[in-house]
């Protein structure tokens, strides 16, 4: 057994007790998501961990199931479109990088279906896609700007009443690769997870790691979190996960006030 499969393997044990946390209230029909997969950059090997654990999560709670995957350009290009879209109730960017298979109708209508109701959960480096392109920077109110080598850090909840922090403790310390943003503001985003000092050098600061954004009538969940394989091991983490997506997918309330305070 590989690396990547135990950590799958480690990943999916611990979900029934992730699950034991407060959960959203049983749904009659599963939401139904597409995971976009592709990289047109840098391709991550924690992928295949990251869309079996958003599976086994969706199994474990009955509130989502993946619909559909879409792993290359021609994928993409088909299940984000008009007719794609109308088949889901939410799209997972799962660790994509660089510019992935959109075409320019697809890219309407992708906006679109954000602005009327639709569902963007962005794991780790979906920050890292499509850099530059203002439609998108505005739908993820971050954009990647650089990353130093994997550290320790202390992670601070921002708001412990939301389904993507509750029952998270207060801090905790994790290892991963720490994402630095550029075009990012708290007072344009609801704060989930930051750091009060720089993953790098310690200076003190207000360093983002996730929050939320309503694009009109849509949600908007990203978490910078989700680079290494054993991350999805963590029951904090997945946690945090479960709940961001439960509040994206409209499952569970939270606030989603912009520019809440440092914590």
């Amino acid at each position: 057994m590989d690396r990547r499969e135990f950590c799958g393997t480690v990943a999916i044990s611990l979900l029934s007790a992730a699950c034991g946390k407060p959960a959203a209230a049983p749904v009659s029909t599963p939401r139904r998501l597409l995971v976009v997969t592709e990289t047109a950059g840098y391709r991550h090997a924690s992928i295949p961990v990251a869309v079996r654990t958003i599976e086994e999560l969706g199994r474990q709670t009955g509130s989502w199931r993946i619909a559909a995957t879409a792993g290359t350009r021609d994928d993409v290009a088909a299940a984000i479109s008009e007719a794609g879209l109308a088949q889901v109730d939410a799209v997972v960017f799962a660790n994509t990088t660089g510019n992935i298979g959109f075409t320019p109708e697809g890219t309407d209508a992708f906006y679109r279906w954000m602005e009327n109701g639709g569902a963007y959960i962005g794991l780790h480096s979906a920050t890292d896609t499509f850099l530059g392109n203002a439609r998108y920077v505005n739908l993820t109110r971050g954009e990647f700007d650089k990353h130093g080598p994997q550290t320790d850090v202390v992670v601070h909840v921002q708001d412990p009443a939301h389904p993507a922090c509750a029952g998270l403790p207060a801090s905790f310390p994790i290892h991963e690769e720490i994402y630095e943003f550029k075009n990012w503001s708290r007072g344009a985003v609801h704060m989930l997870l930051a750091m009060h000092a720089h993953p790098q050098t310690g200076a003190p600061g207000d360093y983002p790691l996730a929050w939320t954004h309503r694009p009109g009538r849509g949600r908007m969940f990203y978490t910078a979190l989700g680079h290494r394989d054993d991350v999805y091991a963590n029951p904090i983490f997945l946690q945090h996960l479960r709940g961001g997506m439960e509040w994206a997918l409209g499952l569970r309330p939270g606030d989603d006030t912009p520019g809440n305070a440092i914590v």
